[in-house]
């Protein structure tokens, strides 16, 4: 009974997320192709591996990439995806290529005396669309805590924080430097499967949600 409120709690939030960055008006020009976060600031456990789905609604494109994240020890993590976005430009939609990694480090951890976890992330990503590029760099600060659901290990995590975006590359007529808080939620709904939702906003505003499974 908990767990079907719950998610019908998680499928309205999906809801309210999406729908302001739905109804943005078509461009005929892109002017940023940034990423959902989609990560706490907890780090996997060395040798962990999670990998998924992701999907990100933009200002005027849409990506879609699997995600994979490697515990690496020593509360480090490193991430990189590949896939697709479809960007609307003028009359028609272009379709590109992309790719990007990021590495995590915890800063501090969640105990029964410190309320949250707290990460710094440093992220690149590239895409390539009718043979030019846009490239971006990040840096996020991270804060996250988890609430358990269950005592099998369900939980939600709450997270946010900010970044600093600087996107570069053929496809812009110059450089230019973004800033954005992002807020989202990791509901581990079963021992082995976690699904996300995020909203990201500052110059530019995009939502997002993703599935994860961990092995």
């Amino acid at each position: 009974m908990k767990e079907g409120r719950m998610l019908r709690i998680i499928t309205l939030g999906l809801f309210v997320l999406l729908a302001p960055v739905a109804g943005m008006a078509r461009a005929d020009s892109i002017e940023t192709l940034t990423q959902n976060v989609f990560t706490t600031a907890e780090s996997l456990d060395a040798g962990l591996t999670q990998a998924g789905v992701h999907f990100t609604l933009g200002e005027n494109y849409r990506s879609f990439y699997p995600a994979f994240r490697f515990g690496l020890g020593a509360l480090a993590e490193v991430g990189v995806m590949f896939g697709a976005t479809t960007a609307d430009v003028g009359p028609e939609n272009k379709v590109g290529i992309m790719a990007g990694a990021d590495i995590k480090y915890q800063f501090i951890k969640q105990t029964e005396g410190v309320p949250v976890d707290m990460a710094v992330d440093l992220g690149f990503n590239t895409n390539i669309i009718s043979g030019e590029n846009i490239s971006e760099v990040t840096f996020s600060t991270i804060f996250s805590r988890s609430y358990p659901l269950t005592e099998r290990g369900y939980k939600v995590t709450p997270y946010g924080g900010l970044q600093l975006s600087v996107l570069y590359g053929s496809y812009l007529p110059k450089n230019e430097t973004d800033y954005y808080v992002f807020g989202g939620a990791e509901w581990k709904l079963a021992q082995k499967t976690m699904l996300y939702a995020e909203l990201k906003t500052g110059n530019h505003t995009l939502g997002g949600i993703g599935i994860r499974f961990e092995y």
